[in-house]
């Protein structure tokens, strides 16, 4: 059930969570959204979940696609392209299903003007209390998946990531891997992955750039 616009349509939190995902693309991924100013965004929001359909054609994409990403209480859940020919909502609403995080409550749209040159550049969390104990964490969960590790260095992390990125010395040769990130719920590092065509030497440099070293 659609129950229209509410007021708090976009809420601060996923916006502020909007405004990471795009400063960390822009620096640390190829971004969907490169060049573009100010953009339009449709936003979908049922319960703890907002979604966000960017209005604007992809300049490196067809102009038949538009982008979409989809937020939980804990950053980012899912989202991706759609065509234009699809409704924005069902398009949302596809994804939302393919995360697990489709809920009852009832659903809430609205629109926003977003100034993308306005979002500050990312950058790493500060190493506080907060980040070491995550740290600490997230090492444990990488040990318990990689017995014997000797080695471990991960990219530099805001806690508001969706990814790392690893650096695994084990004594049968060297490891990069990725996961999905979630700072606030344990795991922290879930949906492991390679990096397809990616050169081993282009992520070793990549990680060893801003090295955070767990072991």
């Amino acid at each position: 059930m659609t129950t229209g616009i509410r007021a708090d349509c976009p809420d601060p939190e996923a916006l502020a969570l909007f405004k990471h995902q795009v400063a960390y693309e822009q620096t640390e991924e190829a971004p969907p959204l490169k060049d573009q100013g100010i953009v339009h965004a449709n936003i979908w929001k049922s319960g703890a979940v907002t979604g966000f359909y960017v209005r604007e054609p992809l300049k490196n994409f067809a102009p038949t696609v538009r982008m979409t990403y989809l937020f939980g209480e804990d950053g980012l859940i899912g989202g991706g392209t759609c065509l234009l020919e699809k409704d924005w909502r069902e398009c949302i609403e596809q994804f939302a299903d393919r995360s697990g995080s489709r809920s009852r409550s009832p659903v809430a749209t609205c629109a926003a003007i977003i100034n993308l040159r306005s979002i500050p550049l990312w950058e790493p969390s500060v190493n506080d209390e907060q980040k070491r104990r995550i740290a600490s964490e997230l090492r444990r969960e990488i040990e318990a998946k990689w017995h014997g590790v000797q080695e471990i260095v991960i990219r530099n992390f805001n806690l508001n990531d969706p990814q790392i990125v690893m650096y695994l010395k084990m004594t049968d040769g060297n490891y990069y891997q990725g996961c999905g990130f979630h700072a606030r719920r344990a795991p922290h590092c879930e949906g492991w992955h390679l990096f397809g065509q990616v050169p081993v030497s282009e992520l070793r440099t990549w990680i060893f750039a801003r090295p955070y070293k767990l072991r």
